[in-house]
């Protein structure tokens, strides 16, 4: 199973994921970042308005804070309480490694299986934004994918947790050594 875990990090797809994750967060990023400068130039230097701008916007945040989460739950860098796991022994913090991994999968799954629906809803109906125009399944889609790759990498996570706890000593060298 390490093995398997191991050829999945180091495959093709699972470092093109992570490559798309990275790019679409500097692109998104900057797209943000500068679309603010130019409404905030245009606003309060020529006292004029972009119609929709704020739109776009949304469209462009909704892509940087799902892809975002979802490189997060990849790093394991997400928000997390970890003052519990500092006070137990280690077979009590690989027992609730697994907890823990084994929740965020179940939790993302089912995130997933909503986005599914909304997504769906959003492409039959084909309900847009008031001023541009811009379909709503185009945010929406974020969510998804968002959730889709939280999915993939908390169940790979659970896998790691799941080996650790079963074997201590290969599943903490060989699984925590997996490379990115």
């Amino acid at each position: 199973m390490v093995k398997l875990l191991e050829g999945f990090r180091n495959s093709f797809v699972w470092k093109a994921l992570v490559r798309f994750q990275e790019t679409l967060l500097v692109l998104t990023s900057i797209f943000v970042v500068l679309i603010m400068c130019t409404e905030v130039v245009l606003r309060y230097i020529f006292h004029t308005d972009f119609f929709g701008i704020e739109e776009v916007v949304v469209v462009a945040a909704f892509w940087l804070y799902f892809i975002g989460s979802a490189y997060g739950v990849y790093e394991k860098s997400h928000v997390k309480a970890d003052i519990i796991p500092q006070l137990l022994s280690k077979p009590a913090q690989a027992r609730l490694a697994v907890v823990i991994s084994f929740t965020m999968s179940s939790l993302s799954i089912v995130f997933s299986w909503w986005a599914v629906g909304m997504v769906s809803y959003a492409i039959e109906w084909m309900p847009r934004t008031t001023g541009l125009r811009i379909p709503i399944f185009i945010s929406q889609g974020s969510i998804l994918v968002g959730y889709l790759l939280m999915s993939l990498y908390s169940v790979v996570h659970f896998l790691e947790d799941l080996l650790g706890f079963f074997f201590p000593a290969r599943g903490n060298n060989e699984c925590k050594g997996i490379a990115k």
